[in-house]
């Protein structure tokens, strides 16, 4: 049978959990209808604030760090900013993209970036106006600041600003309203928590990481000289981790977001608890530009037929419960490498990777092979996690998980 991929996100359906994140594939309405057009359950309109600054870009504004670890963990470096249009053509832009999201059945999601609580209310109103059905509040942009105002994670990192922020826009809408956080503040959780009280429906679990990288001949700061975005498939675990810490603190729907470059990646986000996820990355890095959107699509359906899932509900959140406290865990029952000869090659690296003195390189009628010495192993996971052949495994009285390695 074929899986269901329809969810609901504060109260609203989407057709499928893809949700296209504000950023240059959402910069206007054509580009939010070659969104709609790839098949995405929703997408999330570019940020539109009226400070001039964020709609105006420098160039360049992207690059890659880590190039030689594309496609598989890269560094999106960027800094680009805002919706590029004034108040009445991006509301216009909105207008147009709203008769598209409706003909193909993708939710259209408004997002926000006020200069006043008061012009936050207004956007919120005439984001809710076009017939826009919930509304994502930007807590989390790393690049407006030396504003004279809090916005972008300068808001995100202050609790009370944040909630004061939150309440103003959901007293002046009657839609729901979910708040993007940012990884820079001091305790995320709190922020969400401050943010809840104030009538926030869900959360965007997070913004990328505000960063800076510097040219090594000159010392200056790269692209426009100061501080930049930074993101990439590296910060799945992170993502992962405060996903888990939201939802088991406030059980609120949440939206994913960084880290997400496979359908692998994105099944994890829902494991954790989130409801849809959103993707930009791997649009703007990766291969296939919108076609990744049926790439991801493709993949988490095929793993739910091999799975026996029916819908994402059923399998959403279960990692949850397997989370447990620091101070009960497994202290007991030890593992050990073990070497499969009939991989190694005798490359000589595992010795330079056990702290333990219980690996040695030896000569065996099959040529040199790493040899593991069991009385001094103490199952640390170093050799098989980084064995280039795969050469080496654990065993142990107990399941082992060190992961798939992608």
């Amino acid at each position: 049978m074929k899986p269901d991929l329809s969810v609901e996100y504060c109260g609203v359906s989407f057709k499928n959990p893809v949700i296209v994140a504000s950023a240059s594939p959402t910069k206007d309405a054509e580009y939010m209808k070659r969104c709609c057009q790839a098949g995405a359950g929703g997408l999330i309109s570019k940020t539109f604030s009226p400070e001039p600054l964020t709609q105006k870009y420098v160039s360049p504004r992207f690059t890659v760090l880590h190039k030689k670890g594309w496609p598989h963990c890269f560094s999106n470096y960027s800094c680009e900013f805002l919706a590029t249009f004034d108040t009445e053509d991006w509301f216009s832009e909105m207008e147009s993209a709203k008769k598209v999201c409706d003909e193909y059945d993708t939710v259209l999601v408004g997002s926000i970036s006020g200069v006043s609580l008061q012009n936050w209310a207004e956007l919120a109103r005439r984001m809710e106006d076009i017939g826009c059905p919930m509304i994502e509040l930007n807590f989390g942009c790393p690049h407006p600041r030396d504003l004279g105002y809090k916005s972008g994670q300068v808001l995100g990192n202050d609790p009370i600003a944040a909630a004061e922020v939150t309440k103003a826009v959901v007293d002046a809408c009657s839609i729901p309203v979910f708040v993007k956080l940012t990884g820079e503040a001091v305790n995320i959780v709190d922020v969400a928590g401050k943010c809840k009280e104030s009538g926030a429906s869900g959360f965007t679990v997070i913004n990328r990481y505000s960063a800076l990288e510097v040219d090594i001949e000159t010392g200056r700061p790269i692209l426009h000289s100061t501080f930049s975005g930074v993101g990439g498939p590296w910060m799945r675990p992170i993502t992962l981790k405060w996903i888990a810490k939201i939802a088991q603190a406030h059980g609120l729907p949440i939206s994913a977001t960084n880290g997400i470059f496979t359908p692998e990646d994105m099944i994890k986000m829902f494991m954790v608890g989130a409801t849809t996820a959103q993707v930009c990355s791997s649009l703007l890095y990766g291969k296939h530009q919108f076609d990744q959107i049926k790439l991801f699509l493709d993949g988490i359906e095929k793993w739910m037929v091999d799975h026996n899932y029916r819908n994402i509900d059923e399998f959403r959140g279960i990692t949850l419960p397997q989370i447990i406290k620091w101070d009960s865990l497994d202290r007991d029952n030890q593992a050990i490498s073990k070497v499969s000869e009939d991989k190694c090659i005798g490359c000589g690296l595992c010795p330079n990777w056990c702290f333990y003195d219980a690996i040695s390189i030896i000569e065996t009628p099959n040529g040199r092979k790493a040899s593991i010495n069991e009385d001094r192993c103490v199952g640390c996971g170093l050799c098989p996690s980084l064995c280039p052949q795969n050469a080496i495994h654990m065993e142990g009285p107990v399941p082992i998980f060190l992961g798939d390695f992608s």
